[in-house]
């Protein structure tokens, strides 16, 4: 690994530190309301709207600021994979409404604030 990857890798781990307690503080302050992590939609939610917004509006930035926010900040920050342990976890406790609702809200909503970010950023 040369000392440009050594770099990179090094963003995204800074990158990714922010990201990640953001999330932490984010899903701590949101408290669950009943068997939904409210906490987790809203970091899914803003996470789509700011990469979407960030890339269409400032898609010119330089490889070093992509690193670090797209792979670095924005892959600890949104929380797919908390999503897909909400659904099986509600889906597996007979949950099923609730369990389609997390994926609604953490799929279509979110792909929906991506687009809003994209219109936003281009005005």
């Amino acid at each position: 690994m040369d000392m440009e990857q050594l770099w990179f890798v090094a963003l995204v781990a800074i990158g990714g530190a922010v990201g990640s307690v953001l999330r932490y503080v984010i899903s701590v302050t949101l408290a669950p309301y009943g068997d939904i992590s409210w906490g987790t939609f809203a970091v899914n939610f803003i996470g789509s709207f700011l990469i979407c917004f960030i890339f269409f509006k400032y898609g010119d930035m330089s490889e070093t600021t992509r690193i670090l926010l797209f792979m670095g900040f924005f892959g600890a920050f949104t929380t797919l994979s908390s999503i897909t342990l909400e659904f099986v976890n509600l889906f597996s406790e007979g949950q099923i409404f609730n369990a389609f609702l997390v994926f609604l809200l953490n799929t279509v909503v979110c792909i929906a604030a991506g687009f809003i970010g994209r219109a936003v950023a281009l005005l």
